[in-house]
């Protein structure tokens, strides 16, 4: 039996369903990083939001140079 096509109200649906798994995703996430800058001892820093967001772009930096480094088919 040939299943019917989805609608587009229904489409509509499961976008918005991904979207909010994603918010949620995207903030478990972060609540673990946050758990492991705590462990690392980050919270007691005197840093500014500035300058600790520069060095965990440069930590994204250099995981993602490694990535590439070590999966050639993606360059």
């Amino acid at each position: 039996m040939a299943r019917k096509p989805k609608s587009v109200v229904d489409i509509d649906k499961e976008i918005e369903a991904l979207k909010a798994q994603r918010v949620a995703a995207l903030e478990a996430r972060a609540d673990q990083i946050g758990k492991i800058a705590a462990k690392a001892d980050l919270t007691t820093l005197e840093i500014t939001d500035a300058e600790l967001q520069k060095e965990f772009q440069a930590i994204a930096d250099r995981f993602r140079r490694k990535a590439s480094a070590s999966n050639p088919a993606n360059t």
